[in-house]
């Protein structure tokens, strides 16, 4: 620190008798003024100084703070588009089922055969949840191998890019599934949306990108609680649009046109808001060898003996996300 200066002395006997007390008197007045502006100046440096150390955690709490509200409630737009289809899934299984498509009656045949080996009763009702439970894991099957791939694209490309582009998978799949009206589109929706559904692992490296632990456990708890919205707002909303649907009018049109509408917000959302965590000097030099390290997440043996969570940290919360999403969906 700087060497505090000299405080002006008081005028001594010499200097009254040589210059009057008039003069010497402005003399002094003068000098205590400028005495007062430099240990103004001081303490105003001394407080500059003991703040500077804060303003950078300050900053990053700020912008951790930002991060973790825009990834929630990106999240949870996602979760509520995703959500909606859950409690007509059975319908429109039967809707489809009376159009006697050729691809649905196809798919039906296998899933008797099933219900046969395993010895499941020869029932309506059971049947219709063992096809329905083949939909979902299309989807979820789709969303397990995509997970990775689109992680190893972000260590390379960036999360922010990634996680745009998947949410245009997801508006392409929701806009299939609002024009369907055969069961080939429709399968065809759950594919698109089952690769596109990558933007969730991506969120979750997001939060891992952040700097502050406190602010990673903060963020990983919001995640939690976006799903538990979603989960309960958004099959809700679903049965709710289909009741209300006309007669004579397809009573997923709703459901599917919000879905497009929800996604289509997340991306505006996404493309104001949400900023690239993931710094250029962090990134990996090339994106083949972040997919040559994909194979250690979707290797059956390796996923047994956890040699999937030993590499990176992005690459564990994306298969341990995956993992997550497929058994909730099931």
């Amino acid at each position: 620190p700087a060497r505090p200066r000299r405080l002006p002395r008081p005028a001594s006997p010499e200097r009254l008798a040589r210059f009057g007390p008039e003069e010497e008197g402005a003399a002094s007045v003068l000098q205590l003024r400028r005495g007062k502006a430099i240990l103004g100046k001081m303490a105003l440096g001394a407080g500059q100084e003991s703040s500077r150390p804060l303003e950078g955690p300050l900053k990053a709490k700020e912008a951790s703070g930002r991060v973790i509200t825009t990834v929630f409630i990106a999240l949870l737009i996602d979760l509520l588009g995703f959500t909606l289809i859950l409690p007509l899934l059975p319908s429109i299984l039967d809707h489809y089922s009376k159009n006697d498509d050729g691809l649905y009656l196809t798919l039906q045949h296998g899933v008797d055969r099933f219900a046969a080996v395993v010895g499941v009763p020869p029932e309506r009702k059971y049947n219709n949840v063992l096809f329905g439970g083949l939909i979902g894991s299309i989807f979820s099957v789709l969303q397990f191998f995509a997970s990775p791939l689109t992680g190893a694209a972000s260590d390379c490309f960036g999360r922010r890019p990634l996680m745009l582009l998947t949410v245009m998978g997801l508006i392409a799949s929701y806009s299939l599934w609002a024009v369907s009206r055969s069961f080939e589109l429709f399968l065809l929706s759950r594919v698109v949306g089952g690769i596109s559904k990558g933007n969730v692992s991506l969120s979750t490296a997001i939060i891992a990108d952040l700097a502050c632990p406190k602010a990673r456990n903060k963020g990983m708890a919001m995640i939690g609680v976006a799903f538990s919205l979603g989960f309960t707002l958004g099959p809700m909303l679903g049965a709710y649009l289909a009741m209300e649907a006309e007669k004579g009018e397809i009573f997923y049109l709703w459901s599917a046109l919000f879905a497009v509408m929800f996604s289509i917000t997340d991306l505006a959302f996404i493309f104001f808001f949400l900023p690239e965590t993931l710094p250029k000097e962090k990134r990996v030099s090339s994106v083949i060898s972040g997919f040559q390290s994909v194979t250690s997440l979707l290797s059956p043996w390796a996923l047994f003996q956890f040699s999937a969570i030993s590499g990176s940290l992005v690459w564990s919360i994306s298969f341990i996300s995956s993992c997550s999403l497929v058994w909730n969906t099931l």
